[in-house]
């Protein structure tokens, strides 16, 4: 089975993603993984600390405080919202996953949504009670969603998905 993980920028999103690989690798140990993440987030280190391995997205998140800075940042975030779809197709026709699944964080927008378009499996991983922007939005586009606490479905874009809730 190969697996495709995305998400990243904080050790809340990749640590959960490499729990899941590592688990997936514990019971099906013949799996092939690969992580999609951002240059500049904690997943370029610890993907590669753990063994696996990583293509690199760059994306930006939007910020919502208006400022000159915020205005600047969110130009910059768009112009790699441009190329980020192209590049996370690239990823996935070279690795071909039998399924992706995303873990939050802006990097796993384009992958999970890429990957949907594609027709690959998707799933995603939300951590929090209440779910972060790119979670809510991809939750209309996957086939699972795997919530930590029940209530954090509320919250959800209504979407036609199964869910788990993991604890």
């Amino acid at each position: 089975m190969k697996v495709l993980l995305a998400g990243g920028g904080t050790g809340g999103h990749i640590n959960p993603a490499l729990a899941i690989a590592d688990i997936i690798k514990s019971k099906y140990p013949d799996s092939e993984f690969l992580f999609a993440g951002t240059p500049n987030g904690m997943e370029a280190k610890l993907v590669p600390q753990a063994g696996y391995k990583i293509e690199f997205i760059k994306v930006a998140g939007f910020q919502r405080k208006i400022s000159f800075k915020n205005i600047k940042r969110n130009i910059q975030a768009l112009s790699y919202l441009a190329v980020s779809g192209k590049r996370a197709k690239e990823i996935i026709k070279n690795f071909s996953p039998d399924i992706a699944i995303g873990t939050g964080g802006y990097v796993s927008g384009p992958v999970i949504r890429m990957a949907s378009k594609m027709g690959i499996p998707c799933a995603i991983h939300e951590q929090n009670a209440y779910p972060g922007v790119t979670n809510k939005l991809l939750s209309k586009e996957v086939n699972h969603v795997m919530l930590t606490v029940k209530e954090a479905l509320e919250y959800m874009d209504t979407g036609s998905f199964e869910y788990t809730v993991t604890g």
